[in-house]
């Protein structure tokens, strides 16, 4: 039992460096390119090409967890993950009258980073979500045509608060 909530927290941890960090970044790379024409329909399947779908999939898994293993506590009465939580909190050195005060801060920080994520969607989920090299040149007209009228309209909402 052990491995696998440790496997599920590093699959939900790589998750989110996926979609926090690496993807903008190999997004931004010619050289990554190759990696998303493979990637891509992946990233349909699982997320729609979102990293917002995507953090918001992986809370809705931890919470599935979360509730399957308040269910089965319940009729598994020598099912406890204290020691679990333990290692991984002494091994995070939290002193142990801070830990419900982590858990809360972590889920805080969750939220910042979901509203990091709207505040930095660009598109909608329909644009999104169609691979680039199956995109018509009408459509990717279409769409380069919305995003400069986009940033004019961001543009014109910044000049008129200053």
């Amino acid at each position: 039992m052990t491995i696998a909530l440790l496997v599920l927290a590093l699959i939900v941890a790589l998750g989110f460096l996926y979609a926090l960090v690496l993807r903008p970044w190999l997004k931004n790379q010619a050289w990554a390119q190759s990696f998303f024409t493979w990637v891509d329909p992946i990233e349909l399947a699982l997320f729609k090409k979102s990293e917002t779908i995507l953090v918001g999939r992986l809370l809705w898994v931890g919470g599935l967890f979360v509730t399957f293993y308040d269910a089965a506590a319940t009729f598994v009465h020598s099912l406890d993950l204290t020691p679990l939580t333990t290692r991984v909190f002494d091994w995070l050195q939290i002193p142990p009258d801070m830990r419900s005060l982590s858990m809360s801060a972590f889920i805080g920080i969750l939220g910042l980073l979901i509203n990091r994520l709207r505040k930095t969607t660009t598109k909608p989920l329909e644009l999104v979500a169609v691979p680039d090299a199956k995109l018509p040149p009408a459509a990717a007209q279409a769409v380069a045509q919305a995003e400069v009228a986009k940033e004019a309209a961001v543009q014109a909402v910044a000049e008129a608060k200053s």
